[in-house]
């Protein structure tokens, strides 16, 4: 678990470090939080296959600002959209199943 630090709150979430555990994420889970981090800035798109409940995606970019922040549907909800990303690339996401008070252009410590 890992301490990520944004305004005046504190949260804790998984790490996703390996291919798999970032191709793993939350799938199948109802409940957590899950910070990805990747080896170099990625454009590699989200998807909501596996997933149940809807998803609150934070990119945060390698100066750990936020750059995108989105809301995913699962697919079986047959969503508007299947994949989700940025417009710029970006080196850590943060997934969660409950909204957080981020906006682009905060900042985050971990």
């Amino acid at each position: 678990m890992k301490q990520i630090t944004f305004k005046d709150t504190k949260i804790e979430a998984e790490i996703a470090d390996t291919s798999w555990k970032r191709t793993k994420g939350l799938s199948l889970r109802k409940k957590g939080k899950m910070l990805f981090k990747f080896p170099e800035n990625v454009e590699a798109p989200i998807d909501m296959m596996l997933m149940r409940k809807n998803l609150y995606l934070y990119f945060i970019n390698s100066e750990k600002e936020i750059i995108h922040v989105g809301k995913a549907e699962p697919w079986y909800k047959l969503p508007k959209k299947f994949f989700h990303r940025p417009d710029e690339d970006y080196r850590y996401l943060l997934e969660t199943f409950e909204s957080l008070d981020l906006e682009v252009g905060d900042r985050v410590s971990f």
